[in-house]
């Protein structure tokens, strides 16, 4: 058991590091660099706000804008998500340990202390998650 804690754990931060490390190559992507400029090679000229020549390339203009705070507020929820999820996970793997522990004193009292464990860790993440969903709504800057 507790080198499937541990695989998960890895996982976890795993995923953390690499999303902390590739997000920073999405900054400095803009919209203009993603449009398509047919007939026009190595022209810079084109813009978002220029759609005379394409107009079905209007509708480009009208997406929302995504800012580094918002970036990294889904980022944090969605980390939240899947940890939430996985502790869901866990809460079932724990509670059949506990089903088939048999009556065994050590397995009981092993699988409830895990169970709580892993509520526990649910609370702190939903606070988590409530606290990263407050601050995005305010206005620092």
């Amino acid at each position: 058991m507790t080198s499937t804690l541990t695989k998960i754990l890895t996982l976890i931060i795993a995923s953390t590091i690499s999303v902390m490390l590739f997000a920073p190559a999405a900054y400095g992507v803009t919209t203009d660099d993603l449009l398509p400029r047919p007939g026009e090679k190595g022209s810079s000229s084109y813009s978002v706000k220029n759609t005379e020549k394409y107009e079905e390339l209007g509708e480009v203009a009208n997406l929302p804008e995504v800012t580094d705070r918002a970036l990294m507020t889904t980022v944090i929820k969605t980390i939240l998500g899947w940890a939430m999820l996985l502790t869901i996970a866990g809460i079932i793997v724990a509670s059949i340990y506990y089903l088939t522990s048999r009556g065994k004193e050590e397995d009981v009292t092993k699988a409830k202390d895990i169970i709580i464990y892993l509520v526990v860790g649910m609370a702190i993440m939903a606070a988590a998650y409530g606290i990263v969903s407050g601050i995005a709504q305010f206005e620092f800057f």
